[in-house]
């Protein structure tokens, strides 16, 4: 899907709005974190709409989207999650939620109406979407070992990573953050720096 420093997501929630032959079908794309933050998504469109037929979905998450997950919630198997989950999938998206609600307008889509149907609201709520590319970020430690805490100032610039928080006391260690993709070579350019203890755990 991506490197294994970045992936791509959508910046805000969005909605669409799809009708076939008297159904309605309402889609939202949601950026999400952890299948606790899915969770909640969800639980709020149920409670949001307690009275649709069918609230279908599908998320990915991971660096590379190798976790996922797609739901017809009653509809004829594959019919209505894995159309919507093809959609993230074709955007080469992780991190996201795009949910479908339901509302049966008394005639029969059929299995290829459904996976149409589906797949369009997903597709267009996925289209109203700003993406973004999330670079991951590594937080470690790092302290002079003679207590010079100039030296870590100066090569934060010269590194290219981010004090985040400076120690209590002179000669301890310095909390910072950089691109995941800089790590190793910070850890090769202060193998030929004296004095300096680099902790990637605390």
């Amino acid at each position: 899907m991506n490197n294994s420093h970045s992936y791509i997501t959508i910046d805000q929630p969005t909605e669409s709005f799809y009708k076939e032959r008297g159904s309605k079908f309402m889609g939202y794309a949601f950026p999400v974190s952890s299948k606790i933050d899915i969770k909640e998504r969800l639980d709020a469109l149920w409670s949001q709409y307690p009275d649709a037929t069918h609230v279908c979905y599908a998320w990915v998450l991971g660096v590379g989207g190798d976790e996922y997950r797609a739901n017809d919630d009653g509809e004829p198997g594959n019919s209505a999650g894995q159309p919507i989950l093809r959609e993230i999938r074709s955007n080469n998206l992780t991190h996201v939620l795009v949910a479908v609600v339901r509302y049966y307008g008394g005639k029969k889509l059929g299995v290829s109406g459904l996976i149409e149907s589906y797949g369009m609201a997903a597709k267009l709520a996925l289209e109203q979407a700003e993406v973004r590319t999330e670079t991951l970020k590594k937080k470690c430690w790092i302290r002079d070992l003679g207590a010079n805490d100039y030296k870590v100032y100066e090569y934060a610039g010269r590194l290219g990573f981010e004090i985040i928080s400076p120690p209590k006391n002179p000669g301890g260690y310095f909390e910072i953050v950089m691109e995941l993709s800089q790590f190793e070579p910070l850890v090769k350019s202060l193998e030929s720096l004296p004095n300096f203890d680099l902790r990637d755990e605390q």
